[in-house]
C-alpha cells in the first residue's frame, strides 16, 4: 500500500545521510516495541551496527549480560547461537539477540585488536536501573561511578554519596576517582550541570551547526547557584568538588553526554583521563513525529569540546592509556587511577590499594 511506500521512503532518505544516528522509526516498529517488553523478552545490553562487513560492538551497558565479559567496544560479532550474521538483515539480527531471561545467548567475536575470534556465553536478563556508586578507598580517596546522565536524579544522588562518604572520611577527603566508563549519556543539560560540580565558570561545550558555526556555548555555573532536582546543591560541597585531586575513568562505551563531561574536564585540565578512547557520540538531534506517524530522528547539532575538538566519530583520547586485556580479571584501569592520585598525593602505600 501507498503508505507503505511512503514509510520506506522515510526509512531510505534517513539511511541516505550515510548517519546512523538519522533514522525513521514506523509506527509498527514502535508498537512492535513495545509489544516484546510486554512479552518479557531482553536483548542483554548488546548494541550492533554493520561497520562494513560485519556487525560491531558499539557500546555496552552497565549491568548487563555482556558487561565484565570478554566482549569488548569495537569487536565484531559474527555468530549468534551459532548462527552467522554478517549477511542478515537488522531486523533479523534483533531476533536473534532476544530471549527471556535466563536464556543463554552465545556470541562468536572476533578482537579489534588483534582479530582472534572467541566465543563468550551470555546469559540474557533485564539491564537494571543504573544507580550511582561510591566507596571509600585507603587514604580517604573517594570512589564515585557515573553510570547515566538522564536526568538530573543521578546529580542528585552523586552529591548525597559524597557527602555521606566524606563523613565517613571525618572531612579529609584526598581525592576522587571518577568513573565514567559505560556511561551511555543521557541529557545535555544534566552533564553540563555535573560538569559544573567540578569546574569554576569554565566553558563547558559550544554547540554547533552541523554544517557551519557555533550556535550556543555553554559555561559552567556559580558555585552557589547550582539546583538539580529543583533542590539547590552545598554551595561548600560544590567548592570541595571544584577542588579535589581527580582521575577520571574512561572506556568505548563512555557516550554521548558522558563524552562531555570528559571533553570538559580534561580540556580545562580539571582531572586526567585514564583508560581508551570514548565513544565518539558528540551529536545532538531533533526528533519529530513522522507525517504518516512512527517518529523521525534528525541530527541537527554537534559538540565540540572547550578546546575546540569535534567529538563526533573522534571520541575523547585518555590522557593516560590503560588497556583491558580480553582475559582480564582485576580492574587495572581503577589500580591506574588510585596508584597516579596516591603518587600526586605523596602516599607511599600503593600496593595496598589493589582494586
Amino acid at each position: 500500500g501507498t503508505i507503505d511506500d511512503i514509510q520506506l521512503a522515510l526509512k531510505y532518505l534517513a539511511e541516505a545521510t550515510g548517519d546512523k544516528w538519522t533514522n525513521y522509526i514506523t509506527a509498527k516498529e514502535m508498537r512492535d516495541q513495545a509489544d516484546i517488553q510486554k512479552q518479557g523478552l531482553v536483548i542483554g545490553g548488546l548494541m550492533l551496527y554493520r561497520r562494513g562487513a560485519h556487525y560491531q560492538l558499539d557500546v555496552i551497558h552497565y549491568g548487563s549480560a555482556a558487561y565484565g565479559t570478554a566482549l569488548r567496544e569495537r569487536d565484531s560479532v559474527i555468530c549468534l547461537n551459532k548462527v552467522a550474521i554478517d549477511a542478515l538483515s537488522r531486523e533479523q539480527v534483533d531476533t536473534l539477540l532476544r530471549g527471556h531471561s535466563g536464556d543463554t545467548l552465545l556470541v562468536t567475536a572476533l578482537s579489534a585488536v588483534d582479530g582472534s575470534q572467541y566465543e563468550v556465553s551470555l546469559t540474557l536478563a533485564p539491564v537494571p536501573t543504573p544507580v550511582v556508586e561510591g566507596r571509600l578507598l585507603p587514604g580517604n580517596i573517594i570512589y564515585m561511578r557515573m553510570p547515566s546522565f538522564a536526568g538530573e536524579a543521578y546529580i542528585s544522588q552523586f552529591v548525597d554519596k559524597f557527602v555521606e562518604l566524606s563523613t565517613q572520611a571525618g572531612g579529609e577527603v584526598k581525592g576522587m576517582v571518577l568513573d565514567l566508563r559505560n556511561n551511555l549519556g543521557g541529557e545535555l543539560p544534566a552533564a553540563t550541570k555535573f560538569s559544573s560540580l567540578f569546574l569554576d565558570e569554565s566553558q563547558i561545550v559550544t554547540q554547533s551547526l552541523v554544517r557551519g558555526k557555533p550556535v550556543n556555548q555553554i559555561m559552567g555555573e556559580k558555585a552557589d547557584q547550582i539546583v538539580a532536582k529543583g533542590k539547590a546543591i552545598d554551595a561548600d560541597t560544590v567548592k570541595v568538588l571544584r577542588k579535589l585531586p581527580l582521575v577520571i575513568l574512561a572506556n568505548g562505551s563512555s557516550a554521548s553526554a558522558a563524552e562531555i563531561t570528559l571533553g570538559a574536564l580534561k580540556d580545562n585540565h580539571r582531572g586526567i583521563v585514564f583508560g581508551v578512547t570514548s565513544f565518539g557520540k558528540g551529536v545532538g538531534y531533533k526528533s519529530r513525529p513522522g507525517p504518516i506517524g512512527g517518529l523521525m530522528s534528525l541530527t541537527a547539532l554537534k559538540y565540540l569540546t572547550p578546546a575546540g575538538n569535534d567529538v563526533h566519530e573522534h571520541g575523547i583520547d585518555p590522557d593516560v592509556s590503560v588497556l583491558m586485556p580480553q582475559d582480564q580479571t582485576t580492574d587495572i584501569q581503577l589500580d591506574a587511577a588510585i596508584a597516579r592520585l596516591n603518587k600526586e598525593l605523596g602516599h607511599t602505600h600503593n600496593k595496598a590499594l589493589g582494586g
